[in-house]
């Protein structure tokens, strides 16, 4: 039910610029809806009910989804401030004199790890963590609002321009802490096993299971360089997946192979698979994390941070 006011106007409530945040960010109706576990005609005529009250156009309609208007991106800064607050006093009990952690961060086997051996250290002294795995767009979104304290992400140094835009729009910062070298991952079944470097004519030649993640906007490409990852799609040359198990199960019991930054955790059983550098990528990765522009890292954070970055050969 919408609250009333002291005269009896309808106001907005939480749920209305719930809504419009999520459609704003995903940029159609019916992403918003996947988010939040419910119908995209309901997440239509909720933000409709907004525009109604507040008489003014939120957000233009298209072929292919919704986009903020000039109102509407005023109003989703006022929104996403109210919901982070919202938030904030709803766990205010709870979180009381506790030490709290919230991490999202994109797939990677060696963070995931070094996660688990921080927390593991750390929840003797009562911390209580979240850790996500995200793509890199849904980091910023997530640290942008509040939902998270800080980011690791991973990009390519070509891509630091792109990354610089979008961090200027939502008030972060990117702290870089290692270069990295991208490495193809390879299993015994593929002609490459026991070669030391693989060169970009090579990598033409193979086929490719990689995540959707992979292909987020701002992630390591598929092919180094001048290669086009297309080129490969076309060739029916790439295994796509959401699964990292049946990634790691291709590349130990195939000859598809997958570019990464990191090979697989002891702990996933695949010590066959080995990590080949790309030539000519050596350093080409930035890793690093993102934290809002006017505020510190917590004491946690900047533990983990530390950590992670001791941690990372």
């Amino acid at each position: 039910m919408t609250p009333l006011s002291g005269r009896g106007e309808r106001i907005m409530d939480l749920k209305q610029l719930q809504y419009l945040v999520a459609s704003i960010d995903s940029g159609s109706f019916k992403k918003a809806a996947e988010v939040l576990y419910t119908s995209q005609p309901h997440i239509s005529k909720t933000v409709k009910s907004l525009e109604t009250e507040l008489q003014v156009e939120l957000l233009r309609r298209k072929a292919r989804g919704v986009e903020a208007t000039e109102a509407g991106r005023k109003v989703y800064e006022y929104a996403c401030r109210i919901l982070v607050e919202s938030g904030k006093i709803q766990n205010v009990r709870s979180v009381q004199g506790a030490r709290s952690l919230r991490v999202a961060s994109m797939p990677d086997d060696r963070l995931r790890t070094l996660f688990g051996e921080f927390y593991a250290q750390q929840s003797k002294s009562g911390l209580l963590a979240e850790y996500m795995e995200q793509s890199a767009e849904e980091i910023l979104r997530a640290v942008h609002h509040h939902r998270a304290d800080m980011g690791f992400l991973q990009i390519e140094r070509t891509q630091r321009t792109a990354l610089q835009q979008m961090l200027e729009h939502k008030r972060l910062v990117f702290e870089e802490l290692k270069s990295l070298t991208p490495l193809l991952l390879v299993g015994p079944e593929n002609p490459l096993y026991q070669a030391q470097t693989v060169t970009g004519k090579e990598l033409r030649e193979l086929s490719y299971v990689q995540t959707d993640a992979d292909q987020d906007a701002l992630t390591i490409p598929l092919i180094q360089r001048n290669e086009d990852y297309q080129y490969h799609r076309r060739r029916g040359q790439v295994l796509m997946t959401n699964s990292r198990e049946l990634l790691l199960r291709m590349v130990q019991e195939t000859e598809l192979c997958s570019v990464s930054v990191s090979l697989p955790g002891p702990a996933e059983g695949r010590d066959q698979i080995r990590g080949i550098p790309i030539r000519g990528g050596e350093n080409s990765v930035v890793f690093g994390y993102v934290r809002r522009r006017r505020e510190n890292l917590t004491e946690e954070a900047r533990l983990l941070a530390d950590f992670v970055c001791r941690g990372i050969q």
